[in-house]
């Protein structure tokens, strides 16, 4: 007997009959029909060829897909395992750099030259980091559409030689002196951010995220547990372009404790608030690091002590420790790293008072 809906059905020959839509003509199904010597056989029968049919249309589609369909798919798939921030800044380069040229183009049709000439084009108007960092981006969405079935072809990246950063000056014994004595005449909470990030290493963003909380004077420990960012608001009804997110720290490695030193402690201890107040604020409102980096210039200038970076500070403090024979392994896990090589390769550097009592151990 016939189950509803399923249309198989036993003819007067005793056989089995299933049916199918084998095509549309003209708005209407015209229909196909397989046998089977039981209920079961027909039925089974006619899956094999629907699916085969199905996975024949499948592959027809994605021969003739464009690459902004890839891409979405490719931003789907990471949407979940990363970071808002990290997603935003995928979609940036997505719709800047990679659509901007490949815009309702056929994958079947972008060949390795045609991406080599893309990441060119790109070299002359750009820095070799940013170029670097769009065809990464590039390389994992054909590498996800390699493995999806599309016809992205073979394509192996050439290497972009990214130029050394320019050293970066760190900040002088002279200087440090006459910040310390500026922070007691200026306000308190840009004193402390300057001091605290001077004196642990932390990022603009970990300073802007550290509650009172997190912070443990009795034993000197200070807890890095989230970052503040601004980022692009992508919701479709958002009022503006950006937002302000607070999420955890940068990598696996920068959620850590970080031990503070005595001056540290005790400079601060006159300020605590209560356990849910922001360091930077002293109320329960954060400031973003944009807010706090113009504050954090205009403490610069008004007490003439020079143009630095926020960053410099972060590498300030490393070369210090590094001069205080700190163990590069203890250095790397405070400021966050996860291995010893990007600390010795981006936040150290020796000074020449330092190499010279070095070079004043010789003996022959």
């Amino acid at each position: 007997m016939p189950r509803k809906g399923e249309n198989i059905y036993k003819r007067k020959d005793g056989r089995w009959e299933a049916r199918y839509i084998h095509r549309y003509e003209k708005g209407k199904a015209k229909y196909r029909s397989v046998y089977g010597k039981t209920y079961t056989e027909a039925k089974e029968k006619r899956e094999v060829i629907l699916s085969n049919s199905k996975a024949i249309h499948v592959s027809v589609v994605k021969q003739r897909a464009l690459l902004d369909e890839l891409c979405l798919l490719w931003l789907g798939n990471r949407k979940p395992n990363v970071k808002e921030s990290t997603y935003t800044r995928y979609v940036r380069i997505v719709d800047k750099y990679i659509l901007i040229e490949f815009r309702a183009k056929r994958i079947d049709q972008i060949d390795a030259e045609r991406i080599q000439t893309f990441q060119d084009q790109l070299k002359e108007r750009l820095a070799d980091k940013t170029v670097n960092d769009i065809m990464c981006v590039f390389k994992s969405i054909w590498k996800f559409g390699q493995i999806q079935g599309y016809p992205c072809c073979e394509w192996v990246q050439s290497g972009i030689k990214v130029k050394k950063a320019k050293e970066i000056t760190i900040i002088s014994q002279d200087v440090r002196s006459r910040m310390a004595k500026a922070f007691s005449d200026y306000n308190q909470f840009v004193a402390m951010g300057v001091c605290f990030s001077l004196l642990t290493g932390v990022r603009i963003g970990e300073i802007c995220g550290l509650r009172w909380g997190d912070i443990d004077l009795q034993s000197g420990y200070a807890t890095i547990r989230r970052t503040v960012e601004r980022i692009a608001d992508l919701s479709p009804n958002a009022k503006q372009k950006t937002k302000v997110v607070i999420t955890e720290p940068k990598t696996e490695n920068s959620e850590r404790i970080i031990p503070m030193p005595k001056y540290l402690v005790n400079y601060i201890r006159q300020y605590k608030r209560n356990n849910e107040c922001y360091v930077l604020t002293g109320s329960t409102k954060n400031t973003e690091p944009h807010t706090f980096y113009t504050r954090y210039k205009t403490f610069l200038r008004k007490n003439n002590l020079g143009d630095y970076t926020f960053h410099q500070l972060r590498h300030t403090f490393a070369t210090l420790c590094v001069e205080q024979n700190f163990d590069i392994k203890s250095l790397s896990e405070i400021l966050g790293h996860a291995d010893v090589q990007t600390t010795m390769n981006l936040y150290v550097h020796p000074t020449l008072q330092m190499k010279k009592r070095q070079m004043d151990t010789l003996r022959l």
